[in-house]
């Protein structure tokens, strides 16, 4: 056994021993190994599988764990337990869980690849270890709003627009009104673009969608009310009023009509059929729901956890007291979700559904409810609850109705200033850090971001894999997406470096969907109005995945195994695209420059690399000198805070 191994099982051991003496840590009496030694060869991989048992021996189920390799340079273990061979030897693999742990010795046989060429980080890319990623992932919010993005020109290479926000909570599709809520004072409005056509809010985002050939998301508003009118003024929020205000200022939002469709709806009438919604979207954009890369999918209405804030037109307080704010229980919310889903998937059941949409990392846990527990089911965990729900309407239905888990997830690191996501704040060395840093939340087991979502997690957010976790427990089959996000400072280049960083992770973490919130706001003002300057370092990177080359250079829809020695300093992403090249994305988070040691395994016939990067110096690709590979390894001196994407030619 040598040094680093001792070293390291006596580390495991004393971590065992902290924990277990920390009364808010879970503390299985065991945890077990089914395969407590491995073989396995040079870039081969095998799944380790943990069990955990409580004081009694039971098996605790869905329990995690935290894996962990000895000596990454023999054996690396992914966040679920898989284990790969790197270099012929012997290692420690550890899977821990509370106060107890276990390793398994991992041998690895087989001839060592290409030796590492010295560099300040190592990037490892297996061709062998595959996985699909998601077109949808390269998505914005409302990218044909006038001034969302503070009338920047968006570039085509987004993939997919989600047509939603406060306004979609009230939207009645019968004669295109909407209120505004806390947005803008309370007003009820029709849309300025197109009138009181029906639907023509949606047919304005869905028509350009669809001809650049991008996925939409369509909104289904659940609350109960949509609005009736386009007073243009505040329609009030007490409790008092309520009543009347709901009878004078909107129309009762039903889930099923239980009568013929008409594309032509009575606007005078009391009731709005969001099916009949469904179904006029489905005649205005026959087959829509079923096409491959430009579909239509449905969200089941938009942050319910913040209703009580964002809608007190509809949700006032309860006897306009701001400390009984009227709240969605869990099991309220599910079953409204199960009868409108229910309600999409009879008219088409091919589509995918999204929800819950949540706003924030409270939304999730506790649906927004915080400081007040769930009447029935306290403070366990709401999206356990959803899902489990969900499942069970399956079970009755017949069908799958939630297709999609979907949350909005803006990161709450940052400094004393501020969060990452305030392009108001001062902008210093430690907020630039915070935010290229800030994408580790999504995955890294080791990573803390010091924010009070870390005292909700008890330590790293982990984010993706939790979630993964959850659905594994409650509704195996489940895809993941975050339609909300933003990692601030567009405009600036450690905003285009996160932004880069997050589509990575976004396709290496299976996710779905996932679409852009443009939070520089209407007026930009870092950057005095100018939208194109407030954006641009973002629309760079999603031109580093999907038009680096400024002739539809893309990285590919098939995702390889790719390692750096050094999470902090750097990322590194790769593909295999429609052409058959061999994509990389390398991704350099320090103010200086760093030398990138890159070995492909598995990869035939690579004698060179083409590179463009992104970096302080241009929010555009700009085309660099090739590299030559030699016997699969090549060394790369990444630029200071950049993006480069390296495309592998024979």
């Amino acid at each position: 056994m040598d040094t680093q191994v001792t070293l390291f099982r006596a580390a495991l051991a004393a971590l065992a021993f902290l924990t277990s003496t920390c009364g808010d840590q879970p503390g299985p009496d065991s945890v077990e190994l089914q395969r407590p030694a491995v073989a396995l060869a040079v870039g081969g991989a095998s799944q380790l599988n943990a069990t955990a048992r409580d004081e009694r021996g039971r098996v605790i189920p869905g329990a995690t764990f935290v894996w962990a390799s000895a000596n990454r340079a023999i054996a690396e273990v992914s966040s679920t337990g898989v284990v790969s061979g790197v270099t012929p030897g012997t290692v420690d693999i550890s899977a821990t869980r509370g106060g107890a742990a276990v390793v398994s010795q991992i041998t690895v046989t087989g001839a060592a690849g290409p030796p590492l060429v010295t560099g300040d980080v190592s990037f490892v890319i297996d061709g062998s270890a595959t996985y699909p990623i998601s077109r949808f992932i390269y998505g914005g919010n409302v990218v044909d709003e006038p001034g969302s993005y503070a009338n920047a020109r968006m570039p085509a290479e987004f993939t997919f627009n989600r047509l939603g926000g406060n306004r979609a909570t009230a939207y009645n599709w019968e004669n295109n009104y909407s209120s505004a809520g806390k947005d803008f004072k309370y007003w009820n409005t029709a849309d300025e673009e197109s009138g009181t056509k029906s639907g023509g809010t949606v047919r304005r985002h869905a028509d350009p969608t669809f001809a650049r050939g991008q996925a939409f998301m369509a909104t289904v508003p659940m609350s109960g009310y949509v609005s009736a009118d386009a007073c243009g003024c505040d329609v009030g929020i007490t409790s008092a009023d309520r009543t009347k205000r709901l009878a004078t200022h909107f129309r009762v939002s039903r889930a099923t009509k239980g009568s013929a469709f008409t594309l032509s709806p009575n606007t005078s009438d009391v009731f709005v059929y969001q099916d009949e919604f469904v179904n006029w979207f489905e005649k205005t954009y026959p087959g829509r729901s079923g096409h491959a890369t430009a579909p239509v999918f449905f969200s089941l209405d938009n942050e319910p956890d913040l209703w009580h804030e964002t809608h007190e037109e509809i949700f006032s307080d309860l006897n306009d007291n701001p400390k009984t704010p009227r709240l969605q229980t869990y099991a309220g919310f599910a079953e409204t979700s199960i009868v409108y889903a229910s309600a999409i998937k009879s008219v088409l059941p091919s589509a995918l559904v999204f929800g819950p949409a949540t706003a924030t990392y409270t939304g999730i846990t506790l649906l927004g409810r915080y400081p007040t527990p769930d009447p029935v089911h306290g403070t366990q965990n709401f999206i356990d609850i959803y899902l489990d729900r969900m499942s069970a309407a399956e079970t009755k239905a017949g069908r799958r109705l939630l297709d999609v888990l979907d949350v909005h997830f803006y990161s709450e690191g940052g400094t004393s200033a501020g969060a990452i996501t305030n392009d108001y704040a001062p902008q210093d060395a430690a907020m630039i850090e915070a935010r290229v840093q800030a994408p580790r939340s999504l995955w890294d087991p080791t990573y803390n971001d010091g924010s009070w979502v870390t005292n909700v997690t008890g330590g790293p957010i982990r984010l993706l894999p939790r979630l993964r976790e959850q659905v594994a427990a409650h509704y195996p089959g489940t895809k993941l997406a975050i339609t909300e996000y933003y990692y601030g400072r567009g405009g600036d280049i450690s905003g285009g470096v996160a932004q880069a960083d997050v589509f990575g992770i976004f396709g290496r973490e299976g996710v779905f969907a996932a679409s852009l919130w443009p939070l520089a706001g209407i007026w930009a003002e870092p950057y005095k109005g100018d939208g194109n300057k407030a954006y641009a370092y973002i629309f760079g990177a999603l031109r580093m995945y999907r038009n680096y080359d400024g002739a539809g250079g893309t990285f590919g829809d098939i995702g390889l195994k790719a390692t750096t020695t050094d999470d902090a300093v750097s990322s590194v992403y790769a593909s295999r695209n429609a052409a058959g090249s061999i994509v990389l994305i390398a991704i350099n988070k320090t103010n200086a420059p760093k030398v990138a040691s890159i070995v492909l395994r598995n990869v035939a016939g690579v004698n060179s690399a083409r590179t463009y990067v992104l970096s302080a110096a241009s929010a555009t690709p700009v085309r660099q000198a090739d590299l030559v590979v030699t016997g699969g390894a090549v060394s790369y001196a990444m630029p200071a805070m950049s993006v480069t994407t390296l495309v592998a030619m024979p």
